[in-house]
């Protein structure tokens, strides 16, 4: 898939996979509206983008996807910038299990809010130019296994339904929009420092039995799905174990 000329937004792209996911999307040629709720860091990386690959390439907007408010505004402003949208990546996720709503808000609520202003800036249906949303789960939305979060275990099972539910609908092909659902394991990123005390030597120990992935191996996944124009309703898992695992999942629902 050609990215010239192609406009995505990112959220949670301050650093982590999704600075790595707008980077990589950069060098092929698109320009990327980084969001995040980090603002110094979000700057300071939208300024080393800005350096590397031209002042017009991309841009920060602070945004925080639990607030429906911020989100749209994060939208406006992006499509008033850059004129339009062709990729959404609903990245930002937080590992908080002392506020399981904050959780939900963010690792569930974000991606729903992220994913229906996303169709509405998209859907040819409504003047958009068609495209792709790819929402960030995790292994843990496929397993129960991470014992020690069951609030973020469970926001990211939600993630992958409520993704795939969005891949069966009929209108998908007239909308001109493909949804795609990327999976890693455990990832040498800051989320594991920061979820709570109590739990941090359970989840060491489960990466020390899992592995950890490096980043480049997960943006790898990740560009295997921008790049697969036939990948509606896929789940992309990234280990260390199995390295990227591509599943294309059957379209026609079963019967009830």
């Amino acid at each position: 898939m050609s990215l010239a000329g192609k406009v995505a937004l990112v959220t949670g792209a301050a650093q982590g996979l999704g600075k790595a996911f707008s980077e990589a999307l950069l060098k092929r040629g698109a320009k990327v509206c980084v969001t995040d709720v980090k603002i110094s860091q979000g700057e300071a990386t939208v300024a080393d983008f800005q350096r590397q690959y031209g002042s017009d390439k991309a841009m920060f907007i602070k945004c925080d996807v639990a607030s429906a408010d911020e989100f749209e505004r994060t939208f406006k402003v992006l499509l008033d910038n850059f004129g339009h949208l062709d990729i959404v990546v609903n990245n930002a996720g937080i590992l908080k299990e002392h506020d399981p709503i904050r959780t939900i808000s963010v690792n569930l609520g974000g991606v729903m809010t992220g994913t229906n202003l996303a169709i509405k800036a998209l859907s040819k249906e409504h003047g958009g130019r068609g495209g792709l949303i790819i929402n960030i789960a995790s292994v843990a939305g496929l397993t129960a296994q991470a014992y020690f979060g069951p609030a973020y275990t469970g926001t990211k099972f939600g993630v992958v339904g409520f993704t795939r539910c969005w891949a069966f609908n009929p209108h998908i092909e007239k909308m001109g929009l493909r949804f795609a659902v990327l999976c890693p394991s455990f990832t040498k990123t800051d989320i594991l420092n920061s979820m709570d005390a109590l739990y941090i030597d359970d989840a060491h120990k489960l990466v020390a039995q899992l592995g950890i992935n490096p980043v480049s191996t997960v943006v790898d996944g990740f560009m295997e799905l921008v790049d697969n124009e036939q990948c509606n309703g896929a789940v992309v898992t990234v280990t260390s174990k199995e390295g990227i695992v591509y599943h294309k999942q059957p379209l026609a629902p079963s019967k009830m």
